[in-house]
């Protein structure tokens, strides 16, 4: 099974939502022939502020939403991303996937939250990781910290998840996780990951970016490096038996439990 992969490393700006949905479009009448697209964690309030995460905070079904569900049909793309969810009296660090019809497939809530810019105080823990099927794809969404579990990542590969799908808010104090741990996660389960992240600095919060999608061997197919970009790669999951029949860690960790 193939998918062509876009990833929005978007750099951070203090603007309004809807100009961020805005510079996703524009990306996207370049690149139409992408099956999903990327957006990065708190993609539509941006990360590191109260305020403002609450000030854009909205239902799975608000106003940005039903734009980002309105360009997934338009392009005939799947696309998820990043937002503060309010859910009654509760607020969760969200990312929705749309399919490219424009229908919500899928609204993962984070579950594991970092104490880095008080997001342990300002979330309310979610639920699992959410399995869904793209293009025939078994894939999983995690957001940022989540990945950086192991224990996570194996488990849902156990499950014949052949797809991470990563978004990020990761910035430079920690560049372990987004030049080190993403690529782990892939090598040590023979899994593809995307790993969409921010780039530039706001909110006293420089962002690391090199987003990109990872192959199961562990080495980038695509890296964005630093930059507002979109960068793309088609990926086969054909490949991943060959590479487990040379690292056959996950076989093998069966034998473990």
């Amino acid at each position: 099974m193939k998918l062509n992969i876009g990833i929005f490393q978007y750099e951070m700006r203090d603007e309004s939502p809807f100009e961020k949905i805005t510079r996703l479009e524009e990306h996207l009448i370049k690149n139409p022939d992408l099956d999903l697209v990327v957006c990065p964690e708190l993609f539509i309030s941006g990360y590191g502020n109260p305020e403002k995460i609450n000030k854009f905070s909205e239902n799975r079904e608000g106003q940005c939403a039903k734009k980002l569900s309105g360009l997934a049909k338009q392009f005939s793309t799947a696309i998820i991303y990043g937002y503060p969810e309010s859910n009654s009296k509760q607020l969760f660090n969200s990312a929705q996937l749309f399919d490219k019809n424009g229908l919500s497939i899928a609204n993962h809530r984070k579950k594991m939250l970092p104490p880095t810019a008080d997001e342990s105080k300002i979330f309310t823990p979610g639920e699992d990781s959410s399995i869904i099927t793209i293009n025939g794809i078994r894939a999983a969404i995690v957001i940022c910290y989540e990945l950086e579990f192991p224990e996570l990542i194996r488990e849902l590969a156990l499950q014949d998840v052949k797809l991470i799908i990563a978004p990020t808010g990761q910035s430079s104090h920690w560049p372990a996780a987004a030049r080190y741990n993403c690529r782990t996660r892939a090598f040590e389960n023979g899994i593809f990951v995307a790993y969409a992240n921010s780039t530039g600095k706001l909110n006293g919060i420089e962002f690391m970016g090199e987003s990109k999608i990872i192959s199961p061997d562990g080495t980038d197919i695509v890296n964005a490096e630093q930059g507002d970009k979109l960068i793309t790669a088609k990926i086969d999951t054909s490949k991943i038996e060959a590479v487990r029949k040379k690292l056959p860690y996950l076989k093998d960790s069966i034998s473990l439990h």
